[in-house]
C-alpha cells in the first residue's frame, strides 16, 4: 500500500518553504498587532492592522499544516525504505 503523495524532493522544498513563510508571516503578523508605524502609517495602509495581524497568524498555522503534512511524508517514505531492506 502506497501511502507517500508526494517524492522526497518535493517533501523536502515544501518543508524548507513551510519554515521560511512560518516565520515570515509570524514576524508580520506580530508587527502588525503592534501597529508599526511603517506599516500602518500611509494613507494606502490597512484600515484595521490587528484583523490583517490575524491574517497573517491563521496563513502561518496553514503553512504549518503543510510542514507537518511533508514530515509525515517524509516519514511514510523512510518506513517504506526501511520495510523493502527487509524483504
Amino acid at each position: 500500500m502506497q501511502l507517500a503523495l508526494v517524492s522526497p524532493g518535493c517533501a523536502i522544498c515544501c518543508q524548507v518553504l513551510s519554515v521560511f513563510g512560518i516565520v515570515f508571516l509570524v514576524v508580520l503578523g506580530l508587527l502588525f498587532n503592534a501597529e508599526v508605524e511603517e506599516l500602518v502609517g500611509s494613507t494606502e495602509d490597512p484600515v484595521n492592522p490587528k484583523e490583517v495581524g490575524h491574517a497573517c497568524f491563521l496563513a502561518a498555522i496553514i503553512y504549518g499544516a503543510f510542514f507537518v503534512c511533508c514530515s509525515c511524508q517524509q516519514l511514510v517514505r523512510k518506513a517504506d525504505t526501511r520495510r523493502a531492506r527487509r524483504l
